[in-house]
């Protein structure tokens, strides 16, 4: 077994049978080469257990140790299966099909482990099995590819995935911060409004998850509303702007299936965090904001549309678009639109008469009461991407 194994005294490989366990399989493999088990002697135990042939390549898909001399894969692919982001089975470079496996724990990559021949759970398992071995050897022996120096800072994985470049090196690092990949959380946004400056970037530093930030707006990534409000939360009394109010304010998009859906998502958070400020709101995420879930996908020209087919005739009149939104509001109480916008109920009334007139129905029919409510959500996204675009600090 060569000088490295000289100190071990544990079951030669061919000791470890097809009617191997996966657990007990990693708990000797293990304890073999702490014994001083070469890579080699874990890969012969590998092909013992599993009657395929086995091969280690380095990061950049180089063989490092084969049970049959085999050839390794290309740099891409073996960086996407460190990423988490290629699927199991790969082609070799001398054609074969293999089963491919990542050798890693954190920022530690010991390589990419193959099993000649097409996926099979049983054998996957097996594999798994060596990888708390073969992550020890690596270590131990001191391999350059052993260590991975972090390529992308949180902030460059937050703008990958918000611009949708996620290379398979993003995807590595996203990993290494605890992103899962596989199934992707949803893209966050969160705004300060209050006059701490310093103390606001210095809290953005102190969250555990990664954080791309531009002056008063940050953006991450969340797994649920739950997180996003225990965030926001934190940040306010990190900040500490008890006169500002709700200065911290947060929305999150939808739950992509992929990795390149969080661009959808960063844009809806976006649009919803606009639109969380114009109606002074602490929190709003995709999953609570009701009927806009059908139009955060539409593009402005498919929203102007919509609003003017059912605003049109009083959408320039101030006045009137004020008191539909609080005759809607209050469901047709003229006192409480009278309390609210300091008119005479008279003048409620009249108002009220000049809306119906002017958009040939009553805004408090069924039908009509969702179109309007509805094109007016429709404006005030349009308004909050004019705010957005336009990079405004108040609210619209």
């Amino acid at each position: 077994m060569g000088t490295i194994a000289e100190a071990w005294s544990g079951p030669a490989p061919d000791e470890w049978g097809p009617d191997a366990e996966p657990a007990g399989l990693e708990r000797e493999l293990t304890e073999a080469v702490l014994a001083g088990a070469a890579r080699s002697d874990v890969l012969r135990a590998l092909l013992r257990a599993t009657g395929r042939q086995v091969r280690l390549l380095s990061a950049e898909g180089v063989p490092l140790a084969t049970t049959d001399g085999g050839a390794g894969v290309p740099a891409v692919v073996a960086d996407s299966v460190l990423a988490g982001v290629a699927e199991p089975v790969v082609d070799t470079l001398d054609g074969l099909c293999a089963t491919a496996l990542p050798v890693r724990a954190g920022t530690t990559v010991g390589g990419v482990l193959l099993t000649v021949g097409p996926a099979d759970p049983r054998v996957q398992a097996l594999a798994g099995a060596a990888v708390t071995a073969l992550l020890i050897d690596a270590v131990r022996a001191g391999d350059a590819s052993a260590e991975v120096s972090p390529q992308h800072t949180p902030a460059d994985v937050v703008a990958a995935l918000r611009s949708g470049t996620v290379s398979p090196s993003v995807s590595a690092a996203a990993v290494h911060l605890g992103i899962d990949m596989q199934r992707p959380p949803a893209g966050a946004v969160l705004h300060y409004s209050g006059s701490r400056l310093r103390a606001w970037s210095t809290a953005l530093t102190w969250l555990e998850h990664p954080v791309q930030q531009d002056e008063r707006t940050a953006w991450t990534v969340v797994p649920g509303e739950v997180v996003l409000s225990r965030l926001r939360s934190r940040l306010r009394l990190m900040t500490g702007d008890e006169s500002a109010g709700d200065h911290v304010v947060a929305a999150s998009g939808s739950h992509p299936d992929t990795p390149i859906g969080l661009v959808r998502s960063f844009t809806e958070a976006e649009r919803l965090l606009g639109l969380a400020r114009s109606r002074r709101v602490p929190l709003l995420t995709f999953g609570g904001c009701g009927v806009l879930q059908v139009l955060l996908p539409l593009p402005r020209a498919e929203l102007e549309a919509y609003a003017e087919a059912h605003l049109g005739p009083i959408r320039q009149r101030p006045k009137l678009m004020a008191t539909l939104r609080a005759w809607l509001a209050e469901r047709g109480s003229r006192q409480s639109v009278s309390e609210q916008l300091h008119l005479h109920r008279n003048s409620v009334g009249y108002r009220v008469r000049q809306i119906k007139t002017l958009l040939g129905t009553d805004p408090l029919l069924p039908a009509a009461s969702a179109q309007l409510h509805l094109a007016l959500a429709a404006l005030d996204l349009l308004a909050a991407d004019d705010q957005r675009l336009r990079g405004d600090d108040e609210p619209v």
